[in-house]
């Protein structure tokens, strides 16, 4: 059974811990997912004001019903933060130097 993926607060810790919190692509990466789910907020609040579904009318002058086109766009950049997550632990695991395990955080290369 795989491990629970590692949220990005656990990454920093980890990061920390295996020294590679300075590191130029690390923090590159933090300010990437950061950035990322402030996009995923500013949609989804724009998504509540908006509604679920919107109204649209075609050549016609016929109403259909649709999705709100922000919710794909919600979805892929939710996948761009998990890749991002998973840079993070990859830079951890490989640039990163083995601690001892005094904290009790384990780095679970399985995710």
């Amino acid at each position: 059974m795989a491990g629970k993926q590692p949220s990005y607060s656990d990454l920093l810790k980890l990061a920390k811990r295996y020294g590679v919190e300075q590191n130029e692509m690390f923090v590159s990466a933090c300010l990437r997912y950061v950035q990322i789910n402030e996009m995923i907020d500013n949609m989804r609040a724009e998504v509540d004001k908006q509604g679920y579904l919107m109204e649209r009318t075609n050549v016609k002058g016929d109403i259909n019903l649709d999705a709100n086109p922000l919710l794909p766009q919600i979805a892929k950049h939710a996948d761009t933060a998990n890749k991002t997550l998973s840079l993070m632990l990859d830079i951890i695991s490989r640039l990163g130097h083995e601690p001892d395990n005094s904290d009790g955080l384990e780095l679970n290369l399985d995710v």
